[in-house]
């Protein structure tokens, strides 16, 4: 039971206001307590002044004292209140009628009392077996003589005051922890109840039914703010699993097709035995052919597999960005000499930078057998190098045609072929690829903390602009870890 959190907030809830009910009735109860005991201490002393006062003008009409004081006793009224006065050995000289209801106080306990005290008046409880009674003693000097007036009230009245506080304080104090703990509990189910529905839902969404969200009852307070933010979560991870699906299909598509032709090459040579050894040659050229496009395409894929994972450390070095562009045109050179397309690099000054070599020059061998591809024959591809206030600009511009508008974003998307990315028809190069340069291209750029993008359109040709930190960055350092 108690692994529920509306319970455990309930019994906090009860706990909290237990303590502070029972401070309260403590601090309560202590104010009546002294606050009843100082009025009756402020009435006895008034009375046992009175008493004396009235005592004294009866002695100056009296000279007997004995009588002076009976006859002031005999006349004393107060409620519950009574006078005794005894002489300087502590004998009754007089008191006044006793209510028969309130038995009197011993006067020999009383006296014993007296006796015992020295200094200044001061009120003090006795205690016998039939109660307690309060004692407000008071001294008059008459005729030469000492008297002790002594004003005496029974603590019963104050006793039942006190008593009916605690017995009031004894219902009431668990009454209200109990009514607290049930609306505690009630408001803690109430309150979590949008997190009961959450988890309930939550429970419910698989991969199957990724597009279901959790409801949010109020966006504005914080169980809406956990809802939003688990609903983004969820938007992430359907996104996620709908790129890996179809990263998926793609990659099986892709390799489906060499495959297949691997598979058909072999069993057209291997249907009819005696076939001229030329046939077996150009049977094993295509599955050569296809083979390597088979093992480009799994090492793009491990390296992009490996990327998103974040297990491809970089191995950075010092290195200069302008050689980088001439033997990554060197290599392409041969590529584009079929088709008589000249490459050239402007690269005037020294550009010095610290990165993974093998990466960078796969970003530029990418970007330029992109563009190699799609320009025309006889057309000239220019790689520049040049500093951009805190970095570098690598520039690769062709004349192939324009890309269209509507395709501009997706040039960068895994397994978007080029041969769909231009206007004007098919790929003029004629090779084709599985549609993951460009993206291996820009994850190498943000690896470096750079960026990668297609340069808006400025007269004929395509132009992508790579822009490098010149210094050790923080994203490169990031992701040697």
């Amino acid at each position: 039971m108690l692994e529920s959190v509306r319970l455990r907030l309930a019994l906090w809830h009860t706990a909290v206001l237990g303590a502070v009910l029972v401070a309260f009735a403590a601090a309560t109860y202590a104010y009546l307590a002294r606050s009843s005991l100082h009025r009756m201490d402020e009435l006895l002393s008034e009375a046992a002044h009175a008493f004396a006062g009235e005592l004294a003008g009866e002695a100056g009409d009296d000279p007997s004292l004995r009588g002076a004081a009976t006859e002031t006793a005999a006349s004393f009224r107060l409620g519950e209140t009574r006078v005794m006065v005894f002489d300087g050995r502590g004998g009754l000289v007089a008191a006044s009628p006793a209510d028969p209801h309130t038995p009197a106080p011993d006067p020999a306990a009383l006296a014993a009392a007296l006796a015992r005290r020295r200094g200044a008046p001061r009120a003090f409880t006795i205690a016998e077996g039939r109660g307690a009674d309060r004692v407000f003693p008071v001294k008059v000097t008459l005729s030469g003589r000492t008297l002790t007036v002594a004003a005496v009230q029974p603590m019963e009245e104050r006793d039942e005051l006190l008593q009916r506080a605690r017995t009031a304080f004894g219902i009431a104090i668990p009454l209200a922890l109990l009514l607290a703990g049930a609306g505690g509990y009630l408001l803690a189910r109430r309150s979590l109840a949008p997190v009961v529905a959450m988890s309930a839902q939550a429970a419910r969404i698989g991969t199957e039914n990724l597009h279901e969200r959790l409801p949010v009852p109020n966006p504005r307070d914080e169980l809406g703010h956990l809802a939003t933010v688990f609903n983004g979560l969820l938007e992430r991870l359907s996104s996620a699993i709908g790129q890996q699906r179809r990263f998926m299909a793609d990659a099986a598509h892709e390799l489906r097709t060499p495959v297949a032709i691997v598979r058909a090459e072999a069993d057209v040579v291997l249907s009819r035995a005696g076939r001229p050894a030329g046939e077996y040659r150009d049977a094993l050229a295509v599955v050569q052919g296809e083979g390597r496009r088979l093992s480009r395409i799994v090492d793009d894929l491990f390296l992009l597999a490996r990327a998103d994972a974040g297990e491809h450390p970089l191995q950075p070095a010092e290195l200069y960005l302008n050689e980088i562009a001439a033997d990554a045109a060197r290599a392409m050179r041969m590529l584009a000499e079929p088709r008589r397309i000249s490459i050239r690099v402007d690269a005037a000054d020294d550009a010095p930078l610290r990165g993974d070599e093998s990466l960078l020059h796969r970003l530029v061998a990418n970007l330029l057998d992109n563009a190699v591809k799609y320009a025309p024959a006889g057309s000239l591809v220019t790689v520049s190098v040049q500093r951009d206030g805190r970095g570098y600009r690598l520039g690769v511009r062709d004349e192939g045609p324009p890309i269209a508008p509507d395709v501009r974003a997706k040039l960068f998307q895994r397994f978007f072929r080029g041969d769909r990315s231009r206007s004007g028809g098919p790929n003029p190069g004629g090779a084709a690829g599985a549609g993951l340069g460009l993206a291996i291209a820009r994850w190498i750029a943000e690896a470096h903390g750079g960026t990668l993008r297609l340069a808006e359109p400025a007269g004929s040709g395509n132009e992508f602009v790579l822009h490098l930190p010149a210094a050790d960055s923080g994203a490169l350092a990031d992701s040697t870890g």
